[in-house]
């Protein structure tokens, strides 16, 4: 579509919502609580998510509305929910055509964001421009939250912060003995990946390893074979790979095809398609998951027993589960159907929450790395290491499944 195309249908699609009997106006009274959003069913960024996410929101619906729904103060009754979900396709136009769709045909009350700091980096410019509140899921970069938007929260610390505990093992490990002392770094060319490793390499630093290698490759890169034969030389201790799960599995195939084995691996996500596709070459790898088993109450147990998976087969799923419940107790503590109070109760700086992640709060105004970020959540990333073929938590030690296995000298 061209530009004057553009233009128009962004205009014809700001008058739909704000005349179209939405929420935050007068009209009947809706018969269930519509939410919406995308999802990377397909793409790219499908070997991380897929529709097995989908099919947990929509089991999480389920059980909401078995509850008796959301109580909405104003109407003076709970409301069920109702779930709208489309495929991005992994790309961020198809979110921001979706998104424009969600508000206009749609008539969601309010959004749920997209898998990845990018899609939600351009849906989000239309919940800012349509004034529709969008809490967002698995978003981090600092640059999304640094706009000043309004109608935007995620969950999420930013993704400077992402390896923070997994350092933090480190250091605990070295004072134990164990064998790092260097680290080399694989990065592909996104907002998100560098966020995530500018942060690794600071706290590296700061617990004392030599940093022998940084690597930045294009998105959904393949060929790691050059990289794989400069670390071979390098020999770091720890090779972090700040990479999309695609390409993440695509390293460790290569690594083992060339017989190269460094004393640890660090992945940026430690879901289960990696451990599926990476197969006996995964035995040992560390990384981060936002899914600690430990954390669960019996609401999300249920789900998953419903749905008969393992919760760790999803490394995301808290971070939506959060989600849902942020949207959740936002209606409630706005007591309406109104879209500005339910931004406004989100807004809030007492807003508080006891979720799976523990207590839950937005942060506003965070100085970080010369930039004002405001919106973004508190949770931030375990440590998971696959032991006998599973993924089991290490660290944080309180919300911990197993014991960390060091690697040996």
């Amino acid at each position: 579509m061209n530009r004057n195309g553009s233009g128009v249908r962004a205009i014809a699609v700001a008058v739909l919502v704000f005349i179209g009997a939405g929420f935050g106006n007068a009209g009947p009274t809706p018969g269930a609580i519509k939410i919406g959003g995308t999802l990377a069913v397909t793409g790219p960024l499908a070997a991380e998510w897929g529709p097995v996410y989908g099919d947990f929101m929509r089991e999480w619906v389920k059980v909401t509305n078995e509850e008796g729904g959301i109580l909405v103060r104003d109407l003076g009754r709970r409301l069920p929910v109702e779930l709208v979900l489309h495929d991005d396709e992994s790309n961020a136009d198809k979110a921001v055509e979706l998104y424009e769709r969600l508000a206009a045909s749609d008539n969601v009350f309010a959004f749920f964001g997209p898998a990845s700091s990018p899609l939600t980096l351009r849906a989000s410019i239309v919940a800012e421009r349509l004034r529709v509140p969008m809490v967002a899921m698995e978003a981090n970069d600092r640059a999304i939250y640094a706009r000043g938007f309004r109608y935007l929260f995620g969950t999420l610390a930013p993704g400077l912060l992402w390896t923070r505990n997994y350092f933090d093992l480190v250091g605990a490990a070295r004072d134990r003995g164990a064998p790092l002392r260097t680290i080399a770094f694989v990065y592909e060319d996104t907002a998100h990946t560098r966020d995530v490793t500018a942060g690794a390499i600071a706290y590296a630093r700061e617990a004392g390893l030599q940093v022998v290698g940084q690597e930045i490759v294009p998105f959904n890169h393949a060929d790691f074979s050059s990289v794989i034969a400069r670390w071979r030389a390098a020999q770091p201790d720890i090779a972090f790979l700040g990479l999309w799960t695609g390409p993440s599995i695509a390293f460790i195939r290569q690594a083992a095809e060339l017989n190269y084995r460094p004393r640890e691996t660090y992945v940026r996500a430690l879901a289960f398609p990696f451990l599926q596709a990476a197969r006996g070459d995964s035995e040992g790898i560390v990384g981060a998951t936002y899914t600690a088993r430990r954390t669960f109450d019996a609401r999300a147990n249920r789900i998953f027993q419903r749905m008969n998976r393992d919760p760790y087969d999803l490394p995301w799923i808290a971070n939506r589960i959060l989600a849902l419940d942020v949207i959740r107790a936002g209606i409630e503590r706005a007591g309406s159907l109104d879209r500005e109070a339910f931004a406004t109760a989100l807004r809030d700086p007492r807003f508080e929450l006891q979720s799976v992640v523990g207590t839950f709060k937005f942060s506003w105004n965070l100085q970080i790395a010369g930039q004002t970020l405001n919106g973004h959540g508190t949770q931030t990333a375990y440590v998971a290491q696959i032991q006998g073929g599973k993924v089991q938590v290490v660290w944080p030690q309180a919300v911990a499944d197993a014991a960390y296995r060091r690697p040996a000298r």
